[in-house]
């Protein structure tokens, strides 16, 4: 510690006492008798010892010296959730007041703040892709959410299946946490893994909850030329699908939500989130003994001018 390199000045101001009392010893000479100097008071030689070692113990209490450790309970909310985010061509339709995607990322930034343990993003369109693994660090997974766009992952279509077990392998990283995953879709599924995934949820008591984002009445997507168009020249339109997004929330103990923008829509996967496993931990706290060198030097200090008393 930085305060401890004050002690080098130590062995500076014995030198300065002790040459300070030879000088008083030789002005008291020269102009006071011997029995009125005092000059052979037997315990005045330790003054500047005394006062020395009372410096030093000041220092020492100065650089917050501890002995010993105290054991604090410490409460920490313990839970895992994985957000996962479809980013396929169909989450660019403008029929929620925005695009779907937009919405889905002001969902899930929601959610992520909302989260009392990790929090990791998945997005997937027809293959899934991890953005961000488990993390205490929920400002760098919004950022994350933030920055996605359609078609991120470059594999048209939109395998909920697979997003779902690529979430469960973040899960299953860590079996003893309580954790659970949130799918955000327009519920368009192409892929043909949902029944494995939901089984795979189930055997592990692994709530997967769904939010559908879109209107059944569909919509057009637009692009950067214009609307999508698939091959034959025909625009596109795309309808938001619940159908899937249930069943995967019943099957596995979840909850189902449709465009939760009111103000407490999201209080139901809110709650849970906060209905984190609580585990109390023992931390070890050293226990400060400043008081023991400063007690020490009020007694070297005091010592010291208890010696100087009639040595004038």
């Amino acid at each position: 510690m930085v305060t401890l390199w004050l002690l080098a000045a130590v062995p500076l101001a014995l030198v300065f006492l002790l040459s300070r009392e030879r000088l008083r010893t030789r002005v008291a000479r020269r102009f006071a008798s011997e029995r009125l100097r005092g000059s052979s008071h037997p315990s005045r030689v330790l003054r500047p010892w005394l006062l020395a070692a009372g410096v030093a113990a000041v220092i020492l209490a100065l650089a917050g010296p501890y002995a010993g450790f105290t054991l604090v309970p410490v409460a920490a909310r313990e839970s895992n959730r994985v957000i996962a985010i479809d980013v396929s061509n169909s989450m660019g339709a403008e029929d929620v007041g925005t695009s779907r995607l937009s919405a889905a990322k002001g969902i899930a930034m929601r959610l992520a703040d909302a989260q009392q343990g990790r929090v990791a993003l998945v997005v997937f369109e027809g293959a899934p892709e991890v953005v961000s693994p488990l993390t205490t660090d929920t400002g760098a997974v919004a950022s994350l959410i933030d920055s996605v766009v359609p078609g991120e992952v470059g594999e048209p279509g939109s395998d909920i299946g697979s997003a779902i077990l690529a979430a469960m392998r973040l899960i299953e990283s860590e079996p003893a946490q309580k954790a659970d995953i949130v799918v955000i879709s327009d519920g368009e599924e192409q892929g043909a893994r949902v029944r494995e995934a939901v089984s795979r949820a189930r055997s592990r008591a692994v709530r997967v909850s769904t939010i559908l984002v879109g209107s059944a009445e569909g919509s057009t997507i637009p692009t950067g030329n214009g609307l999508l168009r698939d091959t034959s020249g025909e625009v596109v339109r795309t309808y938001a699908r619940s159908e899937v997004m249930r069943e995967v929330a019943r099957e596995t103990g979840g909850t189902a939500l449709e465009n939760p923008f009111a103000a407490h829509a999201l209080d139901p996967l809110a709650s849970r989130a906060s209905a984190a496993t609580e585990k109390e931990t023992q931390v070890r706290i050293p226990v400060d003994r400043f008081q023991w060198p400063l007690a020490v030097a009020f007694l070297l200090l005091f010592g010291g001018s208890l010696v100087h008393r009639g040595a004038e």
